[in-house]
């Protein structure tokens, strides 16, 4: 049997809430989960009371380069227990993962690139679903409320939530509009919900419905790319459509909103997520599915499967299916690296053709796996349940099996597991076969050729083994047959539980078409509340190695520096624009002609800015609702607002607020553009303009 989870979140005041993960799976359980029960749906408006402010986090979604956090050891250990499975004798002060273990964790900061937003919506329902103080919006991005939303974002990769998942994706917009409401009635933030475009895969948390007719239903979401704010999904459920704002400053007019069908949204309820299993514990599967998170450079590889040929977007073809991840997407018009969840039956081989530069990390029924290669129009790698094997030497084959790891790259090059061992065969350089064998006595071996990073045009091939926590054993053998050995400090990669991206595959530092962190996040004066207390965040799990065991509370108090602020009554501010900084004429080309629009978050703006020449934006004001509380209904909101100067002849620069930055406009088409945007509105503002 795999190790059954109890996903929880622990509050310094020891209060303990059963978690739900977000959608995901991997190899693991035999069946593919309970029917799903669709309820009847009444077309009743719901509300569960849960509000972005304060049920949300004030600091938005972030990639994990916006975070020195890794999700590491003390990660597995709270999701899974300190069994044999998870640390190596199952010793978990301090606890060395086993092979499997950390490779599982790879594919986890591998997949936390892009955003954790299913970590955000996961464990901001739990922790307002057992009402735990402080509120969310309390919390600062750091220690173990960073490690909360890590390892909610890693439980997506659970087999029982995948499978759940893909069971609503194939319900019509109706039937999980239902379950929504359902859930709302109730009184019950029950579910997560996915939306998917061709620009990727996006995770928010409804907690409310409101029908504006029988047909169109607006869904209220808490986004974690928009902090404190009220946005939604609209559903229209006669023609079985959706529509959504991503990146809009202000989604009742996005141009660029997502629009999708029924296959394109899916939700997770968080039940599925409470009695999910460890995927990688325990005895193996018999049901051979493998699980994997492809990146790639650019969306143009392709998987053939026994079930047909899987391609990068959102499909499935009998029990195969791909979809983009669930970490928030890249944006509109940019060349970012795109993510996709991989599930595909392992009984039969899968043959991968990967043109561009790629990392494919997960696991299947009996192993984890790596594959990492530049890219060339002849790449392809083929991979079962327990082996994968390819003949272009530059790619980098990892197999781990329990506590053995093999990794290889070089002609003919395959790793294989036995269950008892693992072993490598690739050619050396001068074309003879290399057979090493991975076993209790060497756990963790690479078989390294020319064409490898550090590896000499003169040799024939290198075994480095781990020999010790950091230090390695090299044997190289050089093409004339000399062979040296001798011992380095160091760790080797398919050891450790992160391995930096190459370039290629990095993330871009400002997700395309999403105004900057800062102007979207919430401060002290805009919270509803305010504490110096702090949350240990994130799922924890008991291992069913028992009949009944249940893992101790591990949480610690991570420093808080927020001070109470007093709350700034919600008032009319004016807004103006400043020209003096415009050198060019009223006859130049450049000072006609252009767009310059000043939009805001829903009802922020009263008359709103739209101009197209300076002399329209010499004087332009309008009056804009500001931050902070309504004395009448103590609700609290934040006012975003964005200015655009589009089409521009010429060069310029534009600064929004008094404290904003210059932003230098870019070339884009036959003209200039420049956006920059301010939150948190509190006082008279200025956009200035200057050419």
């Amino acid at each position: 049997m795999k190790m059954k989870l109890n996903l929880k979140v622990i509050a310094t005041a020891s209060v303990v809430v059963v978690l739900a993960a977000c959608g995901g799976g991997g190899g693991g359980a035999s069946t593919a989960g309970p029917e799903v029960t669709v309820p009847e749906a009444t077309g009743t408006s719901q509300d569960t009371g849960l509000a972005p402010n304060p049920n949300g986090f004030a600091f938005p979604n972030f990639g994990s380069a916006g975070s020195p956090e890794v999700f590491g050891e003390t990660d597995l250990v709270s999701m899974f227990g300190a069994t044999p499975d998870i640390c190596v004798d199952g010793v978990a002060d301090p606890c060395k993962p086993t092979a499997e273990a950390a490779a599982w964790a790879r594919m986890v900061n591998d997949a936390r690139v892009a955003g954790h937003c299913e970590g955000f919506a996961v464990l901001a329902a739990a922790r307002f679903s057992q009402a735990v103080k402080p509120n969310s919006v309390e919390l600062l991005n750091q220690g173990d409320v960073t490690h909360g939303i890590m390892r909610a974002f890693a439980t997506q990769f659970l087999k029982e939530t995948q499978d759940e998942t893909n069971q609503w994706a194939k319900k019509s917009i109706k039937e999980k509009v239902a379950a929504l409401e359902a859930s709302f009635a109730k009184k019950i933030v029950g579910y997560s919900l996915g939306v998917y475009t061709d620009e990727g895969g996006h995770a928010v948390l409804p907690y409310a419905i409101e029908y504006e007719t029988a047909d169109l239903a607006k869904i209220k979401i808490y986004d974690s790319n928009w902090p404190g704010q009220n946005r939604f999904v609209k559903v229209d459920l006669a023609a079985g459509t959706w529509e959504f704002s991503f990146a809009g400053a202000d989604p009742n007019n996005d141009p660029n909103a997502w629009k999708g069908k029924s296959k394109d949204i899916d939700i997770t309820s968080m039940d599925t997520r409470a009695s999910a299993t460890c995927p990688f514990c325990g005895d193996k599967s018999a049901v051979q599915k493998s699980l994997l998170v492809v990146r790639s450079a650019l969306p143009n590889w392709k998987i053939e499967t026994a079930d047909g040929v899987l391609t990068p977007g959102s499909n499935e073809i009998g029990n195969s299916s791909v979809r983009p991840l669930r970490s928030s997407a890249a944006g509109p018009a940019t060349d970012a690296p795109t993510d996709y969840i991989v599930s595909i039956p392992d009984d039969k081989p899968a043959k991968f053709t990967l043109p561009s530069a790629t990392r494919i990390s997960g696991i299947t029924s009996k192993v984890a796996v790596q594959i990492e290669t530049p890219g060339s129009a002849d790449t392809t790698v083929s991979l079962s349940s327990d082996a994968v094997s390819t003949t272009n030497p530059e790619v980098v084959l990892t197999l781990a099996d329990g506590n053995l790891v093999g990794s290889s790259n070089g002609d003919n090059n395959s790793v294989t597991s036995s269950g008892e061992a693992v072993q490598i065969v690739v050619d050396g350089a001068n074309g003879t076969p290399v057979t090493v064998d991975v076993n209790a006595d060497a756990a963790a071996v690479e078989v390294r050729t020319p064409g490898r990073d550090g590896v000499d045009a003169n040799t024939n091939y290198e075994v480095v083994t781990q020999t010790s926590d950091t230090q390695v054993e090299r044997k190289v053998v050089g093409t004339n047959g000399k062979e040296t050995i001798k011992t380095e400090d160091g760790q080797l990669a398919s050891t450790k539980v992160e391995n930096p991206l190459p370039d290629a595959l990095k993330a871009p530092a400002v997700k395309g078409g999403l105004p900057d962190a800062a102007s979207r996040a919430l401060d002290a004066g805009t919270a509803a509340t305010t504490t110096t207390t702090s949350v240990a965040g994130g799922p924890t799990t008991t291992a069913k190695k028992t009949t009944s065991s249940t893992l101790k509370p591990t949480a610690t108090t991570a420093p808080q520096t927020a001070t109470t602020t007093a709350k700034v009554a919600r008032a009319s501010v004016r807004v103006d624009v400043n020209v003096d900084g415009w050198s060019l004429a009223a006859s130049d080309p450049a000072s006609s002609g252009f767009s310059a629009n000043l939009t805001g978050s829903t009802g922020a703006i009263q008359d709103g800015i739209s101009c197209d020449s300076v002399g329209c934006l010499e004087g332009a004001a309008t009056d804009v609702l500001a931050s902070g509380t309504d004395p009448a209904t103590g609700t609290t909101s934040t006012t975003t607002l964005q200015f655009k100067m589009s089409g521009v002849a010429s060069t310029f620069d534009v600064r929004c607020g008094n404290a904003g930055s210059w932003v230098k406009a870019s070339q884009a088409g036959g003209g200039f553009s420049a956006t920059c945007s301010f939150s948190n509105v509190t006082t008279d503002e200025t956009i200035y303009v200057r050419a």
